[in-house]
């Protein structure tokens, strides 16, 4: 059984998880996200530093639409039998919010399934991610990829962290009671995952307030309130920002940082450690 807690990092620096998309419509790459190169982009970010992947074959961008799970497992499971024949120590995460998807990538070792419906899509994941022994990561999210824009699901009230938290910790309760191990838990408060610019600021101004529910893990990768904040429309161009974010989020104590730029987030990682030596 993988245990995170357990998971041998440096203890210097937060996690660095290289996103690699297999949807063909990724919102930062487009077109470039094609399933049929995503075992060559999975490699080189290993190559350039990545501690772990997280593999996605169903896109989460706002709009995207719904793909059945044979589908799904048909764009990763080439990408994870791959990745296993060329580097058999790598730690994998899916990216997927089905536990059929999830049955098919355990039986190929994979340690980490990151739902990011926060279990409200499919109830049996939590329980198949228990049975395969992995870790599970809760990303906060309200409504679907297809609604999560609408103004309905932005009302949290007076304090955005206070009910995040809240929803997060009664879906971790909802894994415990399915049997995933409470050091196989992590969470992310769901950057850009039906908020607002200004909600997503808040959440990762005060991020270290979620370490209380566990290891944390944040995706804030090229994502739109730094285009807005930036006046950057094209994601490519956000490279930058999202450096500086995971600076301050790595002196937050956060543990794990999801990217699509694995080479220059390592670089400046460790020259922040460096410095603090």
């Amino acid at each position: 059984m993988f245990h995170f807690r357990q998971y041998s990092a440096p203890k210097q620096r937060p996690l660095i998880m290289g996103i690699v998309n297999a949807t063909g419509d990724s919102f930062s790459e487009g077109a470039a996200s094609a399933a049929g190169s995503a075992l060559d982009r999975a490699l080189r970010l290993l190559d350039d530093g990545a501690d772990l992947l997280d593999i996605g074959g169903e896109s989460t961008r706002p709009g995207a639409r719904e793909i059945p799970p044979e589908e799904e497992i048909e764009r990763i499971l080439p990408v994870i039998r791959g990745i296993r024949s060329a580097r058999p120590g790598a730690v994998l995460s899916v990216d997927t919010r089905k536990s059929e998807v999830a049955a098919a990538v355990l039986e190929c070792g994979v340690e980490i399934i990151n739902d990011v419906s926060l279990l409200r899509y499919d109830a049996a994941l939590a329980r198949v991610t228990a049975e395969g022994g992995a870790a599970l990561v809760l990303s906060h999210s309200r409504g679907t990829p297809e609604t999560m824009r609408s103004a309905e699901f932005h009302d949290y009230g007076d304090d955005v962290v206070a009910a995040v938290a809240a929803e997060l910790a009664a879906a971790k309760q909802l894994a415990l009671e399915a049997g995933v191990a409470e050091e196989n838990l992590i969470v992310d408060p769901g950057i850009g995952f039906a908020k607002t610019p200004e909600q997503d600021w808040e959440l990762l101004r005060r991020s270290g307030e979620f370490r209380r529910l566990g290891p944390v893990l944040v995706g804030m990768s090229r994502k739109s309130f730094l285009g807005s904040f930036l006046q950057r429309p094209e994601p490519s161009e956000r490279v930058s920002g999202t450096l500086a974010v995971a600076l301050c989020l790595a002196d937050s104590g956060v543990d794990i940082l999801r990217v699509h730029d694995v080479r220059p987030m390592r670089d400046a990682l460790l020259v922040r450690a460096k410095l603090r030596e």
